[in-house]
């Protein structure tokens, strides 16, 4: 005969297992927000970067021509850094994606299978 504090156990349990799935879900998903978030405080700090260099070339640089094209290589620069920034974020997108599947696959779609299989 199973008593009261067995049921509460049994409950206990069923109930962390259950959750398991979420909690790692949580973590994925904190670890992403961490990771974006730090990738766009990188980003905003080469923007500001960018800002603060084209807003002191005119005080550098006096002679119209050479004012021209030293915005034009510091442009070029500059898009040479949002690329890699850009490829960046694919990156961090493309590793959160597989981590997910990966978790989807284990947690979720592996034991519905077993469980199918189980019933059948």
């Amino acid at each position: 005969m199973t008593t009261f504090t067995d049921n509460v156990e049994k409950l206990t349990e069923l109930q962390a297992k259950g959750f398991e799935p979420a909690r790692k879900f949580g973590n994925i998903a904190v670890n992403a927000f961490e990771e974006i978030a730090r990738q766009n405080y990188a980003v905003w700090g080469d923007i500001l970067e960018f800002a603060v260099a084209q807003a002191k070339l005119p005080l550098d640089v006096t002679e119209p021509k050479a004012l021209f094209e030293r915005q034009v290589e510091s442009s070029k620069a500059f898009a040479e850094v949002m690329t890699a920034r850009a490829e960046e974020y694919v990156a961090i997108g493309k590793t959160i994606q597989d981590t997910t599947t990966q978790l989807v696959n284990a947690d979720i779609i592996e034991p519905a299978k077993e469980a199918a299989k189980k019933a059948a």
